[in-house]
């Protein structure tokens, strides 16, 4: 089965600048060197690094699109009129326009001069536009898949085409959230495929000189409890929240770790993320920002902390971030939003209700953890449990299954 992955042009495949929804795609090829069971073809913004890890997956074509430099220029400029002078409050959504009709331009070209027994478009209702194009809805008719991992807010002009197409939702929940011009979709053509991590790399165990060397890379002592934060730095993800509760615990051997930026390896700033910093420099001794960490270092990160602090105060679809946590033997403080629920069960995490009393919430929790160490202890052995449900093998599997009808 030859299927085609488009992705939103944003980020790169392979994940070399971060995504989580760029992962996703990424662990599919992986897994299909294991497997191979499709002809796959990923359609990707250009990037250097990128291009040379594409080579590590000889079984799927990558076709990389360049906007070139004339474009990325506009985009620089359009995205420094919006947060600079129009000080817009999302003002990242600027920051790829013209690099994103470009994409859907070319795009659409490649579906229509190629021949795919699937296509899928990932997370973006915009890339509805390169059905719209060139009738490739009619060509792809019973064919197409919207493969969901935020809440849709808009059509862009492509209710039409939207309706007439099968989604793969990340979690129960997204397919709860479907605008009412979704709602025309069969519910037989609503599936869901939960995400999937590489659960071996997460849940490997290191020796304690390891992890004390890795510790000392980021000036943490051995007999330090170690909170960590993974996420980008957005209001929504709730590190301010943990900020604000971290304060209220009166430890100076729980340090806490913060790894993420504003969104992933970009230039990208936002004043939220000015203003995290100087909560933490105010905190400089207690906690230490590390900045966009690559994917692929990320299980060395997890394996030096002692508790997941993963505090979502939004309607969070599914959580990468939780499943690793978990999968890496991390007892996980998080929040009941979203889909987290449906990812996150057993006795390894705390989930706190979203409510005025959060950071208050936080601080409870974090304070029963750090004070209880055979309560860390029983939930660091029930948290990798998590992993017999979230692998790659049936992440792979399952969306094989979702496309095949």
């Amino acid at each position: 089965m030859k299927v085609a992955i488009v992705t939103a042009g944003t980020l790169p495949v392979p994940a070399v600048r971060g995504g989580a929804v760029e992962t996703l795609v990424e662990n599919l090829a992986k897994e299909n060197e294991k497997y191979r069971r499709l002809e796959l073809v990923i359609i990707s913004v250009f990037d250097h690094e990128a291009e040379k890890q594409a080579h590590n997956y000889p079984h799927t074509r990558f076709i990389f699109l360049r906007p070139g430099l004339f474009l990325e220029a506009l985009d620089k400029g359009a995205y420094f009129i919006a947060n600079k002078l129009l000080k817009k409050s999302r003002a990242a959504s600027y920051r790829n326009i013209f690099r994103r009709f470009y994409m859907l331009h070319r795009t659409a070209r490649i579906l229509a001069r190629g021949t795919f027994d699937r296509v899928v478009l990932e997370n973006s209702a915009t890339l509805f536009q390169t059905l719209k194009k060139g009738k490739n809805d009619k060509k792809y008719e019973g064919n197409y898949y919207y493969h969901i991992h935020n809440v849709v807010t808009g059509s862009y002009g492509c209710a039409h085409i939207i309706s007439g197409c099968k989604t793969l939702a990340v979690s129960n929940y997204i397919n709860h959230t479907l605008p009412d011009f979704m709602q025309t979709i069969p519910k037989q053509n609503r599936r869901v495929v939960y995400n999937g991590i590489d659960t071996e790399r997460f849940n490997r165990a290191i020796s304690k000189k390891d992890r004390e060397q890795r510790r000392h890379k980021f000036g943490l002592e051995a007999t330090d409890i170690v909170l960590i934060f993974v996420g980008r730095l957005t209001p929504e993800k709730g590190i301010k929240e943990l900020l604000q509760a971290y304060r209220k615990i009166d430890a100076p051997n729980v340090k806490l770790l913060i790894v993420g930026s504003h969104f992933f390896d970009s230039d990208l700033w936002s004043p939220f993320e000015e203003e995290i910093r100087q909560m933490c420099e105010n905190m400089k001794n207690r906690v230490i920002v590390t900045g966009f960490i690559p994917y692929k270092e990320m299980p060395f990160i997890y394996s030096i902390a002692d508790i997941a602090v993963l505090p979502s105060i939004w309607e969070e679809p599914a959580g990468l971030t939780m499943i690793e946590a978990m999968a890496s033997g991390l007892p996980l403080i998080t929040t009941l939003s979203g889909g987290i629920p449906e990812y996150v069960q057993g006795d390894g995490a705390v989930l706190l209700p979203r409510d005025e009393h959060i950071i208050n919430n936080i601080a409870g929790a974090l304070r029963e953890l750090v004070m209880n160490h055979d309560l860390r202890l029983m939930m660091a052995k029930n948290s990798p449990l998590i992993s017999q449900r979230m692998d790659l093998d049936r992440y792979y599997l399952n969306f094989i299954n979702a496309i095949s009808d």
